[in-house]
């Protein structure tokens, strides 16, 4: 299986970016044959207003950006650190101003949402010296198969950022955080534990491990994003969050996404609209009503 990625990612590194532009169109053409019922239902409910023309062009857009994001995660070893550099801005407000990171020694729980491109962020150590002096914890979930993970958690590594599995990774952001480091948390997925709050309408439920870690060693909470600029590529943007406790906080970074999805159609075809974030929310919710 090594063989082929290390294949084809030379393929999507070498050859003219409409290379990858177009498996991106048929990666994401499959996805959507395979998910697009579940984007379509998705879209609806998160939309009434919106009619059956615009779910599929929105839907259609993201399973795109979903197959970039993937493809872009496989190339990226190949790619120069020039290269990633030209490809990778960092927005001005990430290390200035009212929402930046908090300073050297303090220890800092990352909100990251799921948007396209999001695997760019593994080099935001590349980007400025004083990113690379911190300790970055990430907790991912490891793909089913042995080859695929090895070359994508290599990838994600290449730049210093610490990759720890969901199994054991609480400790690791726990103890990076309390020693003054950085944890990152995707806080927008399904879960079956956690709290259940209304998102884009429905219920859903949501993971409040970021607010407890943050609440648990009084840690600033930013949300940590990709902004999608162009095909790979994209600015890296930071905003402070204000919530006191961990409840507060698991509110205020869904209630922050929901008015990115809502006031931004780039925004909102940037999301993972293939994962059923609602699944476990909406199962609570009958069973309440019984």
């Amino acid at each position: 299986m090594r063989p082929f990625i290390a294949l084809y990612a030379w393929l999507l590194a070498r050859l003219p970016e409409s290379f990858a532009k177009l498996n991106a169109g048929l990666w994401g053409q499959v996805l959507w044959m395979l998910r697009g019922k579940l984007i379509r239902r998705n879209l609806s409910a998160a939309f009434p207003e919106r009619d059956a023309t615009w779910v599929r062009r929105i839907g259609r857009t993201s399973c795109r950006r979903t197959a970039e994001m993937a493809l872009y995660s496989i190339a990226s070893p190949l790619l120069s650190e020039a290269e990633v550099q030209d490809r990778i801005k960092l927005d001005p407000g990430v290390t200035a101003g009212p929402h930046c990171l908090p300073p050297e020694g303090t220890g800092t729980v990352l909100f990251v949402p799921h948007f396209s491109l999001m695997e760019m962020m593994t080099a935001t150590c590349l980007l400025r010296p004083e990113l690379a002096r911190r300790e970055w914890i990430v907790m991912y979930r490891p793909l089913d198969q042995a080859s695929a993970d090895r070359w994508v958690k290599e990838s994600r590594e290449r730049f210093g950022m610490k990759l720890v599995s969901r199994r054991d990774g609480v400790g690791r952001s726990m103890k990076a955080v309390k020693d003054g480091h950085i944890a990152a948390i995707l806080f927008d997925q399904s879960t079956q534990s956690g709290s259940r709050l209304e998102f884009m309408g429905r219920p859903a439920a949501a993971t409040d491990l970021p607010g407890i870690i943050a609440q648990r060693f009084h840690a600033p909470a930013r949300v940590f994003w990709a902004e999608r600029t162009a095909f790979w590529r994209c600015r890296l943007r930071m905003e402070s969050l204000q919530g006191a406790d961990s409840a507060g906080l698991t509110v205020e970074s869904n209630a922050w996404l929901e008015r990115q999805l809502r006031s931004d159609e780039e925004a909102c075809a940037n999301w993972l609209w293939a994962h059923d974030r609602w699944k476990h929310g909406l199962k609570d919710y009958i069973k309440d009503l019984r």
